[in-house]
């Protein structure tokens, strides 16, 4: 009996490890939470790339990554940006985030956040939140929206597991909305400590 308690211990163990790692293990153009930027890039590129700091905690910088495109192939993306951790001396990544842009197109930017989203649930083995449309003309100007499809563990206040997120963005139809025309998607790969940090309360 006691080696069948352990038994079952171990293997609930070895899939909620499994299951916890399947954001932070993914690899996007060689970008991975947690692991140095150095890594991937060089300090003169990182200082040339700095974009700005995170809203959320100015220790927070957030840095934009072209990628080899000789080293990584079949780059999905228009935009690739990481966030790192500046109070840490290592410079650990905190967020990936990719980017493909759409003009004005929010329907094909829904079709495509859908085939993502698909993709990601396979990968994570982690079912999808699907949530509406929200409107967002208050913030981006008449007519803008956006849609956000979340991947988060059930339990992931108690493990403090990483999280994940596509969304699309649609500015509206009137050139006088200042973000015009650049209706985007993008992929996020977040720590949860950086996701909580930039949680709205």
């Amino acid at each position: 009996m006691k080696k069948l308690s352990l038994y079952i211990f171990l293997v609930l163990m070895w899939c909620n490890v499994g299951f916890a790692d399947a954001i932070s293990e993914y690899e996007m153009a060689g970008a991975k939470l947690k692991i140095s930027i150095l890594e991937i890039m060089t300090e003169e590129q990182v200082v040339e790339n700095l974009e700005t700091t995170s809203w959320a905690d100015k220790k927070y910088i957030i840095v934009k990554y072209v990628p080899d495109a000789s080293k990584y192939q079949n780059l999905e993306f228009d935009d690739y940006y990481l966030t790192i951790d500046s109070s840490d001396e290592n410079l650990p990544i905190v967020a990936i985030t990719a980017i493909e842009w759409f003009k004005t197109d929010f329907d094909a930017c829904i079709k495509k956040q859908n085939q993502y989203a698909n993709k990601y649930e396979k990968i994570f083995k982690i079912k999808k939140e699907v949530h509406p449309i929200q409107d967002f003309s208050d913030k981006y100007g008449p007519g803008s929206k956006w849609r956000p499809i979340i991947f988060e563990r059930p339990n992931f206040q108690t493990i403090k597991s990483d999280t994940a997120s596509v969304l699309c963005y649609h500015y509206g139809t009137s050139p006088e909305n200042d973000l015009f025309g650049e209706d985007n998607l993008k992929i996020n790969i977040l720590t949860r400590e950086y996701a909580d940090a930039i949680t709205v309360k």
